[in-house]
């Protein structure tokens, strides 16, 4: 079992290195679609014909689409390339599905609708709330005032037939964008919640609650959209179960005499993108940042991003990440418009910085950055909870391990503390590369050396994937300190052996694994 495990997980292994998770959700959405179809020409109690579906997945798609660069060419802003097309696949398994007169109708009106909120729904030109949720919402909302050809969603993904196609898809798709906490947390808030309505209600057992909910869908398509969610782990963490518990707790409240709020899934959904909303707005994050960019070239196939802030400076601690987007009319879908990046500049430094390497065929996205040719990129979002303890380095040790360009967050933790002017003698730094020709900020790593730093720079093909032999990281970091804090960065392949190798080489961590903190980069 031991190997089997390995060899069956490997080709999503290698799907997450080139697919972001925005790809992953709309090949998941992709797959779902075609299941659909293929149950709806088989199995005559589906309720619903390949005709019928054909006609709302186009209606959804084309809507979305149209609305979107409408938008766009208004306020003279490119649109996300895959944004528009996920939002339409998303609303296609949500709206109709109710009553056959008004199913086109209402997938016309919520696309419509989600795909505005995109550019009216937003703070500082940044996202509010989920535009699917926008579109649920929306329909919802009319169908409440008694529009005429309007349904509410009927969220027709949750039939029978596709419960375990969805299943298996959501599995899939929650391992490709690493949100199995997310989902986890969302799914046993939902049992759990399901299973006191049950005890003070009764009714239904758990099959039917479970089968009949859009829950599985929620968990792996809508939930961890990651510019409406919370970015910090404890945040999102209460995010899904606040989710899970509103969205299956059938409680509802009396708003006046005529109206009275029921907390049907897109209410619930609403409820955790305006708690993110709320979360952003207190750490500071909650508005995208323009930067005008430069790309130079720090080694070979090795570039840094270097950007000016436009109408104030991005807000983040060293060790975050940033989705940075490059919005371009002329972007096909499949390429994408957004990446995950560490920053490599310290907080509060000018210019905002940023590292990657290509491959020998680099992706549309960073060839654009490459060539020259985007000048102007977004800082969507910041997040993640890759950052040093509060109270280094005045108290405690710290070891941060990279492969390659995995060097960048620790980048952005250096210069800060470089900056404090503290000594560094409770700090290791420990940087594999696969060659001499890729090595980056030596200068960064001197800095940290004068203060004191520990630092092993190693030219070792052999360990460019991972460090599996203890005794071999005990010769880069020198014996486990007491209390220690490791900091794995680098390819999921690296971070997955080097931090059990860890735990292997200070037994202490097993039992205080939070002391083991990752961050894996993928190469898309």
């Amino acid at each position: 079992m031991t190997t089997l495990l390995p060899q069956l997980l490997s080709p999503i292994d290698a799907a997450r290195r080139h697919l972001t998770p925005y790809r992953a959700v709309l090949c998941g959405l992709v797959v779902l679609a075609a299941v659909a179809f293929v149950v709806s020409a088989t199995d005559a109690d589906f309720g619903y014909g390949p005709d019928e579906l054909a006609v709302w997945l186009v209606v959804a798609v084309g809507v979305s689409g149209v609305v979107s660069y409408v938008c766009a060419g208004v306020l003279r802003v490119p649109p996300n390339s895959d944004s528009w097309l996920i939002t339409g696949l998303i609303l296609f398994f949500v709206l109709p599905g109710g009553s056959e007169d008004t199913a086109v109708a209402t997938v016309a009106v919520g696309a419509a609708i989600a795909a505005a909120s995109k550019y009216v729904l937003a703070w500082r030109r940044r996202l509010i709330v989920n535009p699917a949720v926008a579109g649920a919402i929306g329909c919802y909302a009319l169908a409440y005032a008694g529009v005429e050809g309007i349904s509410f969603p009927f969220w027709w993904v949750a039939a029978d037939p596709l419960f375990v196609p969805m299943v298996v898809i959501g599995a899939v798709v929650v391992t490709l964008i690493s949100e199995w906490r997310l989902a986890l947390v969302f799914i046993g808030a939902s049992l759990v919640t399901i299973g006191v309505v049950e005890l003070v209600r009764g009714g239904q057992d758990l099959s039917t609650w479970v089968v009949s909910s859009p829950m599985l869908f929620v968990a792996a398509i809508m939930l961890p959209e990651p510019l409406t969610s919370p970015a910090t782990e404890l945040h999102r963490l209460v995010y899904a179960a606040l989710v899970g518990v509103l969205m299956h707790c059938q409680y509802t409240i009396a708003i006046t005499d005529a109206y009275t709020l029921a907390f049907v899934p897109e209410v619930a959904l609403l409820v955790g993108c305006l708690y993110a909303f709320l979360v952003r707005l207190v750490s500071g994050t909650a508005r995208r940042v323009p930067l005008d960019v430069v790309t130079v070239p720090v080694a070979d196939r090795t570039y840094a991003v270097r950007g000016e802030p436009v109408g104030g400076a991005a807000v983040f601690r060293a060790g975050q990440w940033s989705s940075v987007s490059v919005p371009r009319w002329s972007a096909p879908v499949w390429s994408g418009s957004r990446r995950v990046f560490s920053f490599v500049s310290a907080p509060r430094q000018q210019p905002v910085e940023f590292g990657f390497t290509v491959a020998a065929a680099p992706s549309t996205y960073k060839a654009a950055l490459v060539d020259g040719t985007v000048r102007r990129v977004y800082v969507d979002e910041i997040g993640g909870d890759f950052v040093l303890p509060r109270s280094f380095p005045a108290t405690g040790s710290v070891v941060l391990i990279a492969s390659g360009i995995g060097i960048t967050p620790f980048v952005s933790m250096v210069r800060e503390l470089v900056q404090s002017g503290h000594d560094l003698s409770g700090l290791i730094i420990a940087h594999v590369l696969r060659d001499q020709g890729r090595a980056v900020y030596a200068d960064d790593l001197e800095s940290a050396r004068a203060a004191n730093a520990r630092i092993a720079t190693v030219e070792a093909p052999e360990l460019a994937d991972g460090i599996d032999d203890p005794a071999r990281l005990a010769e880069l970091i020198g014996p486990s300190a007491a209390g220690a804090h490791y900091y794995v960065s680098g390819t999921p392949a690296f971070v997955e052996r080097t931090s059990a190798a860890v735990r292997r080489l200070d037994g202490t961590t097993r039992s205080r694994p939070w002391r083991v903190h990752t961050d894996s980069f993928s190469g898309y």
